[in-house]
């Protein structure tokens, strides 16, 4: 509506005007409309066989250099909790596994469960669902409804997470 008074203030009433303005705010509404689809699809679009979610959560290559930097940065926090002896990180945890050899442990998809919905394999589990917005418990409100990472950082994650050979 601003960009209709701005029109109106400088004395423009043509009707091409307002039907261009009126065109720019319904695909406004529309890109926001169908970024928020896009997103609850990719939530939406994993399935679980065997303890493993086989099917990329993406359909591009992840990256592994992002995926190391999210490991070691507040996105992923996994530094908390896990340790990582490659890494010269200082304050690695230890309430989780070491990460040491992840790779040959664990396939992709069983990584890729992990990083999803630990929960899934131990309801127990200290380690937060990286991709599951629902049935959380004490969520802040500004972050209920949105995944801790993204289809493509969990992705990214995996991929470095791979190389832990």
């Amino acid at each position: 509506m601003i960009l209709w008074d701005v029109c109106l203030l400088k004395g423009s009433n043509s009707m091409y005007t307002k039907y261009i303005i009126l065109f720019i705010i319904t695909a406004f509404i529309f890109s926001i409309h169908f970024n928020r689809l896009s997103a609850e699809q990719d939530y939406e679009s994993y399935k679980i066989e065997n303890n493993k979610i086989v099917k990329p959560l993406i359909d591009g290559v992840p990256n592994p250099i992002k995926g190391r930097e999210i490991v070691i940065s507040r996105a992923g926090n996994c530094l908390a909790c896990h340790n990582i002896s490659s890494l010269k990180e200082p304050f690695q945890g230890n309430i989780g596994p070491s990460l040491d050899g992840i790779g040959n442990k664990y396939s992709e998809g069983e990584l890729r469960l992990r990083l999803v919905n630990p929960y899934y394999l131990n309801p127990n589990s200290l380690m937060p669902a990286f991709f599951r917005k629902d049935g959380l418990m004490r969520v802040a409100r500004k972050y209920s409804e949105k995944t801790i990472l993204t289809a493509e950082q969990i992705e990214d994650v995996i991929s470095w997470l791979l190389t832990l050979k």
